[in-house]
Parts: structure tokens; sequence; C-alpha cells
């Protein structure tokens, strides 16, 4: 049986990336990640899926592979929703036509799915494992496994949230006391861990015939893994998943292409989200110019750069450190860094002993910067969001002790470098900037048309308050991006010399084939043979 390749998702877009190898009867998907192009489609922050939909709107829209075999069984049809239902004329409202994962194994004995390899911790590659059976295990880094449990201790419960743990959905009765007691509803069991497998740099991890080779690369967000799978049939298929050459650590990067060289597989699955950009950027260059600013600034500098970039907060420390500021982060990316630290991230040092960096608390709930106010996201408070009641020791209040508020930052706003996300802009309300003040943009530049938006109510922000005077009140960008460039990617090429070029994670792959006669364009849900 020849090896085959399926593209799922990541096709002509930036992200979604979701690939299905068959190999005989072993099968794995490489990432399995939600698409925010596709998604914006039809869905914004007002309009989303219907909760207790299940994945049968996804399926529908056209957001979700229709696959035998993959689902959740409570996602597809749920126990003992026919002797509710029965009397409809049409069950496929509440009941699916597909296979689940738990169907499928009983019909033919094995699963159809043997296990997802997750590249790295972005929504783009992991956040849809949320609709996939949790017996089907998910292969990562230990940094991985990491983030994307700190991802779902951060996140509110909704129906993309299930990816570390899960929440089983049942049929219920309401009780006694509502309106119409004994009237269906549907409940969530307590979550349950689902089955991660971490492996190690460099590590080999056999299923089956198929062996899978990790390699560490350099990415925007820690712990990203490339792979060389290795068929019953003796092909060879590299996957760069999201790559760059210009980081903090580069050299882990350089290694893994150093290690392919000459391969010469019979596929190569590489990212192409820079491929029309020749610009060479560099993380040393960000820290220079960001420090320059910094620099020159007499009043409050404010900082927007995503809560899993490490390397972006390593590089705003070490500017806080040089010009004497202190570095105040969100209680999201507080709690993400203590996380990785437990988990063995040596760069990662205790944020509460390190003298330069402190914990924004933000006034919330009442208002009144009351402990109360900190029940609903306990990790503004502190690192911990599993509070008992009936055992205080579990209550963190690490943030709500120690941490600065905006009342401190008034008082020598020229001290200070505050990490602040588009979506935190109304704490500038609290915050009252003088004139003078600044805000980098250490993130991507807008890139759709909702962005755009974004950037515009940005501004109206920054006119109000006066930030960003001399640069008509638009954020100043700076960033080095977590993806190649034109020329990393036409060296991977030449030196890989791979038989089969699939480009994905790009909205231009026509324009691989400039760069290899070898290219084929990846069509969604089409197979290809090795």
């Amino acid at each position: 049986m020849l090896t085959s390749l399926w593209f799922y998702g990541g096709v002509g877009e930036i992200g979604g990336n979701k690939i299905l190898l068959e190999d005989a009867e072993t099968r794995l998907f490489f990432d399995f990640g939600m698409s925010f192009a596709q998604k914006s489609l039809f869905y914004e922050e007002f309009i989303q899926p219907r909760t207790n939909s299940g994945v049968r709107d996804l399926l529908k829209m056209g957001l979700l592979p229709k696959l035998d075999g993959i689902y959740r069984q409570d996602y597809l049809k749920m126990e003992g929703i026919e002797d509710i239902v029965g009397h409809f004329d049409r069950s496929d409202y509440w009941i699916s036509r597909l296979k689940s994962y738990q169907e499928y194994t009983e019909e033919n004995g094995e699963p159809f799915l043997k296990g997802i390899f997750v590249t790295h911790a972005h929504a783009d590659h992991f956040q849809h494992i949320s609709f996939l059976n949790p017996g089907i295990p998910v292969y990562c880094s230990k940094i991985t496994r990491c983030l994307i449990e700190a991802a779902y201790d951060l996140s509110t419960s909704g129906l993309e949230s299930d990816t570390f743990k899960w929440r089983k959905k049942t049929l219920g009765q309401l009780g006694s006391r509502a309106y119409f007691p004994g009237a269906p509803k549907i409940s969530s069991e307590e979550a349950q861990e689902r089955q991660f497998i971490t492996f190690e740099d460099n590590e080999t991890v056999n299923i089956g015939d198929t062996s899978v080779r990790t390699f560490p690369i350099d990415h925007s967000v820690p712990g990203a893994t490339a792979f060389l799978i290795e068929t019953s049939d003796n092909k060879k298929v590299i996957y760069t998943g999201d790559i760059r050459f210009h980081g903090r650590q580069s050299e882990l990067s350089e290694a893994f292409r150093d290690a392919i060289t000459g391969l010469r597989p019979d596929a190569l699955i590489i990212e192409g989200t820079r491929v029309e950009e020749t610009t060479l950027d560099r993380e040393s260059q960000v820290e220079e110019n960001i420090r320059d600013n910094v620099s020159q600034c007499p009043a409050l500098v404010m900082v927007g750069f995503a809560w899993k970039d490490t390397t972006r907060f390593l590089t705003l420390k070490n500017v806080a450190e040089e010009t004497g500021r202190t570095l105040v982060i969100s209680p999201k990316l507080a709690y993400t860094l203590n996380k990785l630290r437990i988990c063995g991230m040596t760069e990662i040092s205790d944020v509460e002993a390190t003298n330069n960096i402190q914990v924004y608390l933000k006034r919330k709930g009442s208002m009144l910067y009351s402990e109360g106010d900190y029940v609903l996201t306990k990790y503004d408070a502190g690192y911990s969001v599993t509070w008992d009641k009936a055992d205080p020791s579990t209550i963190d209040l690490s943030h709500y002790n120690q941490g600065i508020t905006a009342l401190k930052i008034r008082e020598n706003p020229e001290q200070y470098i505050l990490h602040l996300s588009y979506y935190e802009l109304n704490e500038l309300v609290d915050l009252e900037p003088e004139v003078g003040s600044i805000y980098i943009r250490a993130s991507s530049e807008p890139f759709d048309e909702e962005a755009m938006l974004d950037e515009k109510r940005m501004i109206q922000w920054f006119t109000h308050f006066g930030v960003n005077s001399a640069n008509d009140h638009r954020p100043i960008q700076i960033h080095a991006s977590g993806h190649m460039s034109h020329s990393d990617i036409s060296d991977l090429i030449e030196r890989t010399d791979p038989r089969v070029v699939f480009p994905v994670h790009t909205e231009k792959p026509e324009d691989f084939q400039a760069i290899s006669d070898r290219t084929r364009l990846p069509e969604i849900g089409r197979s290809f043979d090795l």
C-alpha cells in the first residue's frame, strides 16, 4: 500500500494546518489547528458556533474535515439523544452521519487514527484537538505540552477550549426548582486530561512501522519541533512546521537544516508565510531598536506582544535592565513563564525573585482592588487557577500582594515598560499616560481587514490620550517574524533536494513554483501518493 498525504488545512492560507499521513494501516495527523482565516469568513466575536451543537456547525460550514473515526462521541451523537429527539423529522440536527472514534474502532477492531504530532503551541496548529476523541495520543515536546496546558488554564470555557483537558457532554434533566422540572438539558462532566505523550529532542518515536524523528527548531514560541517521518515502504517525509533562522535560538534551526541536507526526501512539507519577503530581520535588531526608543522616551513605555512569545519577553527584559526601568508584564505572561520554569525551561527565572520585573494588577469586578474581584480569572491574582474554598492553601494571591497597579505606575511612569496588548487598551483610562508616552507594537503587522479596523481603533485610543504624538499616534512597529524569509526557504529546499515540495501555511503557494519545479500545490481533501 502506498504512502499518502492528505491536506485538510493550511492550504493557501496562513495557519489551520491539518496534514494526514497514511502509511498502510497507520494514520497520523501532523498538527490539527484552527484556521482563523476560514473561521472569520463566517464567525466573529459576536457570532460564534453554537456550543451544544458539537461539531455539526463546523462540519456544515466546512471548518472541520468530514472524516470518520476521529471525533468525540459526545460531539457527534450524545448517549440517549435518540430517546429525546426521536419524534422530530430531522434527526441530523442532533445526530451526525459521521462515525465517531469509538464507533469506528468498535466496527474495525482498531482505531482509524494512531496519533497527532503537534509542531508547536500556536492555536492555528493545535486548537481543534478539542474536537477529537481524547483517546487519540497527542505527541509533542515537553515545552509545547506546558504551553497547551497554560493556554487551557487561561482560557474561558467554550467549544474550542477542550484541548489539554476535556469535559464530556452528557444528557440530564432540570432539577425540581427549575421552571420545567425534568426537562432535558446538556451538562458537562468534570474535566479529564487528554493523553499527551512528550518526546525528547532528536528522539525517534515508533508507531507501528512508521517512525517519526523529532528536531527542535526556533520559532516565535518555545518548544517548536520539525519532523522527519520514515514509512513502512521506506518513504521519507519532512515537515518543517513553522521555523525561522534569525531568532535567539537560530542554532536549533541550523542544526535541523544540517541534518537534512542532501537527504533527498520523497516529500518536503514546508511553511511559506514569508515566501514573498526578502527582508532579513533579526531579534538582535529588534532589541536595539526598542532600546533606542525607550532611551529617548521621557514618559511611560508600553509594548504589545503575544503572551506566549518568550523570545520577545527576554528581549524586553534585557532592554529594561539596560535602560534602568522595571518591566511590568501581564498576568497571562507571568502565569506562562512560571509554568515554563517549572517545566524546566532554564532561561526563564522566577519572576517574583527578579528585581526589575513586576506583574500588573488590573482593576476589575467591583473595580475596588478587592480580592473577590479575581475569583473568575484567578491567574490575574496569582499562579494558581484551582482555588478550593475548603482549602485556603490553594489560593494564590502573589500578583495581588506583590504586583503593581496603575496608581503606582502613574507616580513615576518614566521608570516602567508596560506589557499591554490591544485587548487591554482600556487600562489607559487608569494609567492616564502623559504626553510623550509611547506604544511599541512588537508583534505582527495587521494583515487583514479586521486587523486594519483594530489598528484604526488603537489609533483612536492613542490620539485621545496623546500617545505616540510624534508618530501621528500610530503604534511604533518593531518586530522580527517567526518565519523564514524567501532566501531561507530557497536555501532549505536546495539543501534538502526533495523529490516533491508541498508548500503550506502560506497565502502564496504558487510562488514556490519559481523556487522549485518539483512543487506540487496541495488541495483540501485530496490525497497525494508518494
